[in-house]
């Protein structure tokens, strides 16, 4: 997740045809014994295996149920784009994110609901057939974790629009989606968000890429203007018709703008994150997290969003050593990190995530 490519390829529909395969239903509810995170001691309460279906399909999820539950909270969880499971990882990057997540609320009382998205973990293609998958766009995506939430509220006793809500990367445009649709007004936290329209942000990477590819003599220029100009068109022909040109450029189509992601991609865009949360009330109780060393997502594309926060309850956490995943890289980052091997939780994210969670209530 921590180029353009792999962003990009995420968020891509298609993806999930490479990277995933349908796992078959489980036959019965089973409680999880939970790992030790940071200390000797495991974390407060049991993950239970939860089915809920959405669109037709049938989405597998881990409930959080703390030890001790706080009355009246409890916490839906949404990681980043593409075949993210529910602890946030994808086939290659075991990052466990959303995981992480899920213990440091249940020590404090909240339980939490996450889930394996389309094309994820042991949801996987949900029986659909590949040539089906451009059906099912970014409003579906939003779908299903409504679907989750009345599933975390049903199984709670915590009203669908008491709930919080936790968006991580492209998860956050979902949470703030959520909150248009009456969900998620007992807490909204937006960590490395998306912080912009979907392709003016896939833009703005895109060319920090161009530009380090020609400067390290790995792209002629000529092959990086020509990239640039059928993204220009691309994305007019998406922001108009919903479609992009006949014949994307192949470099263009290398990281995800392909005809299959067309949908998703359109939907996506046509969400402004600061204009929804424009929206929120005044009471809404905000967390919003960005990082110095975040490659994705720089706390300068966040300050938009930022600012149309400012009416909230906000806590703005700019943290300085925490990555785009929300892992710890220290003042001294690592010479060489195995995606497979994940790095400690940020402790800078997790005090500020501490903090929020306090003010939750009921």
């Amino acid at each position: 997740m921590h180029t353009i490519g792999r962003w990009l390829a995420g968020a891509a529909l298609a993806a999930l045809v490479a990277s995933s395969t349908a796992v078959a239903p489980a036959t019965a509810v089973t409680r999880l014994p939970l790992p030790f995170i940071g200390s000797s001691a495991p974390q407060s309460g049991a993950d239970t295996e939860v089915t809920f279906d959405s669109d037709g399909l049938t989405f597998h999820a881990g409930l959080r149920t703390p030890v001790h539950s706080r009355p009246g909270v409890a916490a839906l969880l949404l990681p980043g784009s593409g075949p993210t499971d529910r602890n946030g990882s994808q086939p290659g990057l075991k990052a466990d994110t959303m995981r992480r997540i899920a213990d440091d609320l249940a020590a404090q009382g909240i339980p939490s609901l996450r889930f394996d998205k389309l094309g994820s973990g042991a949801t996987g293609l949900a029986g659909l057939q590949p040539d089906q998958l451009p059906e099912y766009g970014f409003v579906s995506q939003a779908d299903h974790a409504q679907a989750a939430a009345e599933l975390l509220a049903d199984r709670t006793g915590v009203p669908v629009d008491r709930l919080a809500v936790i968006g991580h990367s492209e998860g956050a445009l979902t949470a703030l989606e959520l909150t248009a649709r009456g969900i998620a007004h007992g807490g909204l936290a937006l960590l490395a968000p998306l912080p912009m329209r979907y392709l003016d942000l896939l833009t703005s990477q895109l060319k920090t890429q161009l530009d380090a590819a020609v400067r390290s003599g790995q792209l002629p220029t000529s092959d990086a203007d020509a990239a640039r100009t059928t993204l220009r068109e691309s994305i007019e022909s998406l922001r108009e018709t919903g479609r992009l040109p006949a014949n994307p450029d192949p470099l263009l189509a290398s990281i995800g703008l392909v005809h299959a992601n067309a949908r998703f991609l359109a939907e996506a865009d046509a969400l402004d994150p600061p204009a929804l949360a424009a929206a929120l009330g005044d009471d809404t109780h905000v967390l919003v997290t960005c990082s110095d060393k975040d490659l994705n997502i720089s706390c300068d594309q966040v300050g938009a969003l930022r600012d149309a926060l400012d009416h909230t309850e906000l806590r703005f956490a700019h943290l300085a050593n925490a990555s785009h995943l929300l892992d710890e890289l220290g003042p001294f980052p690592p010479s060489r990190i195995d995606p497979l091997v994940p790095l400690p939780e940020s402790t800078e994210f997790a005090g500020v995530l501490h903090e929020w969670a306090l003010g939750l209530t009921g």
